[in-house]
């Protein structure tokens, strides 16, 4: 089971991009779940998922990243089932990415050895708005900072309506602070995500992307 947490602020385009990942990995039939939160901007339609043949546990009255027993109660659920291969979790606008990262990675601690072993936090992902950078950096600098802190992966959405200067400049502010492994990637998710883009966040566990 592995575990991709996406996350970025309200309007990021969070939505957009796991819809993205999940179309892929179904293409590739892999199976899917979603572990999400009913306060995210434009939540993934729950009867959609489930129309699709994946599992989907909503999380209500807060935030994934603050709710530590709802969060690894909706894990345990989705380990027990057969053969699934991903879950994507999606917390709310406002989540605390850092503190979320940590308790992702002490979820294995509460399972029995053998859930515990099938369980891989693969990628961190964090989604950028590229439009509102400058804005969201001014009035909820905190979140956006922490999120691309603790990302294995950042996307830079919305690329096609901002200037190419400004983008080189906001890319220069993200890699601050970055993690040295971490990759960045400048993306249109409203367009899909490209074979690379898919390959950073995924990993080569899916092949011939």
């Amino acid at each position: 089971m592995r575990v991709v947490s996406v996350v970025g602020f309200l309007g990021s385009g969070k939505t957009t991009s796991i819809a993205a990942l999940a179309r892929h990995l179904t293409s590739q039939r892999q199976r899917v779940a979603f572990l999400i939160n009913d306060v995210g901007e434009v939540q993934i339609d729950g009867a959609v998922i489930r129309a699709g043949g994946h599992e989907v546990v909503e999380i209500y009255g807060g935030c994934l990243c603050l709710m530590r027993d709802d969060l690894y109660q909706g894990l345990a659920e989705l380990a027990q089932i057969p053969d699934l291969g991903w879950v994507i979790i999606e917390p709310s606008g406002m989540a605390d990415a850092e503190r979320m990262s940590r308790l992702l990675e002490r979820f294995p601690r509460i399972l029995d050895a053998a859930s515990a072993a099938q369980y891989h936090l693969q990628c961190r992902l964090s989604i950028v708005d590229a439009v509102r950078y400058r804005l969201l950096m001014r009035s909820v600098p905190h979140l956006i900072r922490a999120s691309v802190r603790v990302a294995d992966v950042v996307l830079l959405n919305k690329v096609e309506a901002a200037k190419p200067s400004e983008i080189d400049a906001i890319e220069a502010d993200i890699r601050k602070n970055m993690k040295p492994s971490a990759v960045l990637q400048r993306v249109s998710a409203r367009d899909g995500l490209a074979a690379p883009v898919i390959r950073d966040v995924l990993g080569m566990a899916v092949q011939h992307v």
